[in-house]
């Protein structure tokens, strides 16, 4: 091996490495925010197969359905869990008619949009 040989080496040994420390700090910094979007996502998806059987469903029935769940990354120890679910279940609502998951009827209820 020539000296140019073992300088790209270690050139490229260093960037490689740079560019997996800003990837992980990137990560780590969106961490939060990526829990709780999975954590509606699977609140969505408890509520949906609840709508299947049920017709319509109300807040309070949100927060029974969303009651101790919890969501994290493979890639992470941290995990996050509703704590108050009817506070959550309030968020959850909003996030469900912003997507279009769900339409509100008569009475606070809401159903499954067709």
């Amino acid at each position: 091996m020539s000296t140019g040989q073992i300088i790209i080496g270690i050139l490229a040994f260093a960037v490689v490495t740079a560019v997996l420390y800003v990837w992980g700090l990137k990560k780590s910094f969106s961490q939060a925010e990526e829990l709780e979007r999975i954590l509606l996502s699977k609140g969505a998806s408890r509520v949906i197969k609840y709508l299947e059987h049920h017709g319509v469903i109300d807040q309070r029935e949100i927060a029974n359905q969303i009651r101790g769940l919890k969501a994290g990354m493979f890639w992470s120890k941290k995990r996050v869990e509703v704590q108050d679910p009817s506070e959550f279940a309030k968020r959850l609502e909003n996030f469900m008619l912003d997507q279009q998951l769900l339409e509100k009827t008569e009475g606070n209820r809401y159903r499954r949009r067709r």
